[in-house]
């Protein structure tokens, strides 16, 4: 549905559809149960121990059947016999009840075995009236009717409410697949961009004899691997997934289904009391199958979902419900209270909660005083109030629940754009993070090795050698990366950034004593590095792990300031930040005033 903006109704929350389910649920007792006081106190069977009977029947037919909603199969048999079982201890006061046990079918039965199988206990539950109460066919018709308009409404917000679940579930099971899509198309670009590369490092890092053009051939190709991985670091401009549009919308046919079929079915039993009544006259039958007819128009334009907000509902809906009022009043007896609520309730789907929700609790007070007004119906008070909410709020549900549907399709094109976001995040994260030292360290050795080779040939073969151990990390790296994050050994990185900051001609001063496995400090470890190397004139620097309380302290210190901050792409300083406060630590980066840069982190052991 369109319209929510405009109008201003709240979106509906998926837990709202077990909220109706249940209830509707336990609207059925009070009104189911004031049938059988009235046909208790008609038939002089009002005894405190037979009601109280039949109200446990009631409420074990109502919690039976919320267990079939929330898939419980096995409660069906047992739901049978409680619908059926009373008729041999109550024959004359039990019923009309077997709509709970009809919505159960299509609900445990798939296809049109269920829905045969709903019939089917309509025609029993009506076979079982007509032994009972003879000719009367206006009661045994209105208790089919009753009966199928129950079933249908609970066939329909339990198949909603389960509706709206699996769509809950498809969108985390929707934003997996998006990631991994990702993930897969992240993986053939650092294959091809930086994987085709590092394998060719090392196989020109063993060519013999070495030369200055081997050398230079092997800086320049680290070189475009370096760019590479910058390259896929940097934000990705692909267009994210939309998701799809043209899903077929189950709940809006769904709805308009189980909305006109509850609307004529009320028509229907409205004017079956009409026929029921022995003061009828010809102007009462008029009037009847006119506000009839004109009801269900009504309420097909004003109730059920359509793409637009009905235009006129302004005018029309006032009218609707003064023509059924007036209707009603005229009739008398309460023939048309039914229609009344029906009316009354498309006020929640239409005006302000503040206004709708005192209507519909004044259209229920109102439907039940009528029914005090007129003793030929008496008794009846409770079961029209408790009715006239049980239709509201089939009409409320019925009429937000595509509504609703829409809005969870909105949220999986959502939630799969947000994990492609996360992953391309992740993967630009762990290109900068583990790439970045790796293909620096190759350059800085290759270019060593091209200004020592003339003078140190020894030297140089040395360099060079220390380069495959580097490829082959990158390729590790690359692997691990898209396969979905990597985690790093803080010992390893220590070792890693001693060798590479010793090739550089930078002084290092390492203090472990308090070093622990943490593959966050790792990571930090090897951007501080890189910094130094890629940023700084650093003559030293000083790396320590220590524990600090509750926590382990990284603290990397150079005597070379950085000119700028690196990193404001979106990597860098900010990429460790954020690394480090999700894993709940704290982060500071900057220059001492002592001519000093130092960066530390503190994370939770």
């Amino acid at each position: 549905m369109t319209g929510d903006e405009g109008s201003g109704r709240p979106r509906l929350r998926p837990s709202t559809g077990w909220a109706l389910v249940l209830g509707y649920i336990a609207l059925l007792v009070p009104a189911r149960f004031t049938i059988v006081v009235a046909l208790a106190n008609a038939g002089g069977q009002s005894s405190p121990f037979t009601l109280g009977i039949c109200l446990g029947l009631v409420l074990a037919v109502a919690a039976l059947f919320a267990l079939v909603a929330r898939g419980r199969r096995r409660a069906v048999p047992v739901l049978a016999v409680v619908t059926f079982g009373p008729y041999l201890a109550f024959p004359m006061l039990w019923g009309p009840i077997a709509g709970p046990l009809a919505a159960a079918m299509p609900l445990s039965v798939a296809g049109p075995a269920g829905w045969l199988l709903f019939g089917g206990v309509l025609l029993a539950d009506s076979a079982v009236a007509a032994v009972l109460h003879g000719p009367d066919l206006a009661t045994v018709a209105s208790f089919t009717i009753i009966d199928m308009n129950m079933g249908l409404t609970l066939f329909a917000l339990v198949r909603l409410a389960v509706l709206l679940t699996e769509t809950q579930q498809a969108n985390r099971r929707l934003a997996e697949l998006e990631a991994a899509k990702e993930r897969l198309r992240a993986a053939g670009d650092l294959r091809r961009a930086i994987g085709a590369r590092l394998v060719h490092i090392l196989r020109v890092s063993r060519r013999r004899p070495l030369s200055p053009a081997v050398l230079t051939d092997l800086a320049e190709i680290s070189r475009e691997a370096a760019t590479e991985a910058r390259r896929v670091a940097a934000a990705r401009r692909e267009p994210l997934p939309e998701g799809r549009t043209d899903l077929p919308d189950e709940s809006t046919r769904l709805s308009r289904w189980a909305l006109t079929a509850m609307t004529v079915n009320i028509a229907v039993i409205v004017l079956n009391n009409v026929a029921d009544d022995v003061t009828t006259t010809p102007l009462h039958w008029a009037v009847a199958v006119v506000v009839a007819l004109l009801a269900v128009v009504f309420q097909l334009y004003h109730g059920v979902p359509r793409a637009s907000v009905p235009s006129a509902w302004r005018w029309t809906l006032p009218l609707h419900v003064l023509l059924v009022g007036a209707a009603t009043l005229y009739l008398g007896d309460g023939t048309m209270s039914a229609l009344l609520g029906l009316a009354v309730a498309n006020t929640l789907l239409w005006l302000p909660a503040r206004w709708s929700v005192p209507a519909v609790a004044a259209g229920a007070a109102a439907s039940g005083f009528l029914m005090r007004l007129y003793p030929d119906v008496g008794g009846y008070e409770l079961y029209q109030v408790a009715s006239t909410i049980g239709i509201a709020v089939g009409v409320f549900g019925f009429n937000r629940f595509p509504e609703a549907a829409a809005h969870l399709r909105d949220l999986r094109r959502q939630s799969a754009v947000s994990a492609v976001v996360a992953e391309r995040l992740r993967v630009a994260r762990d290109v900068h993070d583990l790439l970045g030292i790796t293909l620096s360290a190759i350059t800085l050795k290759a270019e060593l090795a091209l200004r020592t080779i003339g003078d140190d040939p020894d030297k140089a073969a040395l360099l060079v050698e220390d380069v495959r151990p580097l490829a082959v990390r990158g390729l590790a790296d690359v692997r691990s990366i898209t396969s979905g994050g990597a985690e790093l050994s803080l010992r390893e990185e220590i070792e890693s950034a001693r060798s590479l900051l010793d090739s550089a001609g930078v002084e290092v001063r390492v203090d472990t004593a308090g070093a622990e496995p943490h593959p966050v400090l790792a990571t930090v470890l090897r951007e501080a590095v890189t910094n130094v190397v890629r940023h700084a004139a650093a003559r030293w620097c000083a790396i320590a792990v220590e524990p600090d309380g509750d926590e382990v302290r990284l603290r990397v210190a150079n005597d070379g300031v950085p000119p700028a901050v690196p990193g404001t792409g979106g990597s860098g300083l900010p990429s460790l930040t954020a690394r480090v406060e999700a894993a709940g630590g704290t982060f500071t980066a900057g220059d001492q005033g002592d001519g000093t840069f130092a960066l530390v982190a503190s994370v939770p052991r």
